[in-house]
């Protein structure tokens, strides 16, 4: 009364060669799977690939930056002409002149005070300090300054 179980795909379960069988089928399919998605992702990370099967968007974005810088350069150098003409300069001479007529104190910029000035030295000192520490620190690493021995 031994009762045959179906396995997977139909086969016997006490049948070995059809399991063996199935499982080397099993292990071809992965195989070409794993093949093609090998393939595939060559074929995503390879740049001269991607620019062939990608040229037109390639070239439409090559000729827009090449018009863009261009354009870019070619008004800067619009520019620097209609800036350079006479009465251009005339313009913002006349424009500077009435700032200054108008906010006097924004042309000469006050002399920093003495707590200014000793503020700077002392964070310039500090800086100084902490730089001659860490370069100190770098050359004992690197081995070219011998470290002190501690006696004791």
């Amino acid at each position: 009364m031994a009762e045959e179980t179906e396995g997977v795909g139909g086969s016997k379960a006490g049948d070995p060669e059809t399991l063996e069988r199935e499982i080397e089928d099993v292990r071809d399919d992965m195989g070409r799977i794993v093949g093609e998605l090998d393939r595939r992702r060559h074929d995503r990370l390879d740049w001269r690939v991607q620019v062939r099967s990608h040229a037109r968007a390639v070239g439409i974005v090559a000729l827009s930056l090449v018009v863009a810088m261009g354009g870019a350069i070619g008004f800067s150098i619009w520019r620097a002409r209609r800036r350079a003409r006479p009465m251009a300069k005339a313009r913002r001479l006349r424009e500077a002149l009435s700032r200054i007529v108008e906010h006097p104190e924004w042309v000469a910029r006050p002399h920093p005070s003495v707590g200014k000035k000793a503020l700077g030295a002392a964070a310039s000192a500090f800086a100084g300090t902490l730089s001659k520490a860490a370069a100190q620190r770098l050359a004992d690493r690197v081995g070219r300054t011998p470290k002190p021995e501690r006696l004791g």
